[in-house]
C-alpha cells in the first residue's frame, strides 16, 4: 500500500500548494483521505489536495504523519520542501511547516536525505 507524496506549487495564487499522492492501494485509506478533502484526478492518476498553507499543514499532520506507508517521492524532496517554505504567508507559518516537514521526514525515514534542504 505504499504511496508517495509530492508537494508542488499551484500557479493560480501566490500561496496555494498542491499535494499529489500516487500508488495508494488501500481502500480504507482512500476513504479516509477522500473525507479529508482529497480528490482522485484521473488525468494525473493521483490523489490530489490543493489549498492554502494552513490547510496543507493540516494534511501533512493528518495524512503524511498519521497514516502508515506514506512517504515522499525521492525525486521531489527538494521541490516539496522549497514549495512549502516559499508559499508560507509569514515567518510563523514558515517555522510551523519546517517543523512539520521534519516530523514527516522522521516518520518516513527520509530525514537524512531531506536534511540538506531543510
Amino acid at each position: 500500500m505504499s504511496a508517495s507524496i509530492r508537494i508542488r506549487p499551484e500557479v493560480i495564487t501566490a500561496h496555494r500548494l498542491r499535494m499529489e499522492m500516487v500508488g495508494l492501494e488501500d481502500e480504507d485509506i482512500e476513504n479516509t483521505i477522500r473525507m479529508k478533502g482529497w480528490a482522485w484526478v484521473r488525468s494525473r492518476n493521483a490523489w490530489v489536495y490543493a489549498g492554502e498553507p494552513d490547510f496543507v499543514n493540516r494534511q501533512i499532520r493528518e495524512v503524511i504523519i498519521a497514516l502508515p506507508d506514506i512517504f515522499f517521492d525521492e525525486g521531489g524532496l527538494e521541490e516539496s520542501i522549497r514549495t512549502v517554505q516559499e508559499k508560507a504567508r509569514n515567518d510563523e507559518e514558515r517555522e510551523e511547516v519546517r517543523d512539520l516537514m521534519r516530523q514527516a521526514f522522521e516518520k518516513t525515514g527520509q530525514l537524512e536525505a531531506a536534511a540538506k534542504f531543510l
